[in-house]
């Protein structure tokens, strides 16, 4: 969770009678939840599953909030408006969203506001994007969720993969498609 004053990460809070306290170690700024409870991943997962009804791949757990630069190869778009995000035959990931319930953003349990926000489908769980591309859980269908990459602009989407851990497996680092200027130097 983050500070509503600085924006800074509040650390672990502290729990007196059931109330969590969070100081931010940045500005003092002190904040007070009566309902937070401290989940492990696990925990988390469920959590988001009672509340939204999906129930997030196994695989997920071992990424979410996981910064890095990321790569994973999409397919070649057939529109003007798909060219322009993902013209260049990939999308990157910076981070992975995290499963903290009480992130006002960068989370999985933002992803109905979002979806609401930006006009998405209903059944898409956002684990990254910016507002005008995403990568996202597809659910629309039954099943495992495929992993696709959306646009805002005329929402279409490019289907990534036929699960997480299907994406997960074709990730590759961002230096072995691009160089430190942001040229293209793979043949992948």
């Amino acid at each position: 969770m983050e500070c509503a004053e600085c924006g800074a990460s509040y650390p672990s809070p502290q729990m007196i009678d059931g109330i969590a306290y969070f100081v931010c170690a940045q500005c003092g700024n002190l904040h007070e939840l009566d309902d937070y409870q401290l989940l492990d991943l696990a925990g988390q997962a469920a959590r988001f599953a009672r509340e939204s009804g999906f129930t997030l791949p196994a695989a997920y757990l071992d990424y979410a909030g996981r910064s890095g630069s990321w790569m994973v190869r999409v397919p070649p778009a057939q529109s003007e408006s798909l060219n322009g995000y993902f013209g260049d035959g990939f999308y990157e990931i910076g981070q992975f969203f995290d499963l903290d319930p009480w992130r006002d953003h960068g989370s999985v349990f933002n992803s109905a506001e979002l979806c609401d926000e930006w006009g998405l489908p209903d059944k898409l769980v956002l684990i990254d994007g910016d507002g005008h591309s995403w990568l996202a859980l597809d659910y629309r269908r039954p099943g495992e969720p495929a992993v696709i990459v959306i646009e805002t602009d005329e929402m279409e989407s490019l289907k990534v993969a036929n699960s997480f851990a299907e994406m997960v497996a074709a990730l590759v680092p961002y230096e072995s498609v691009y160089d430190a200027e942001g040229n293209r130097i793979d043949q992948i």
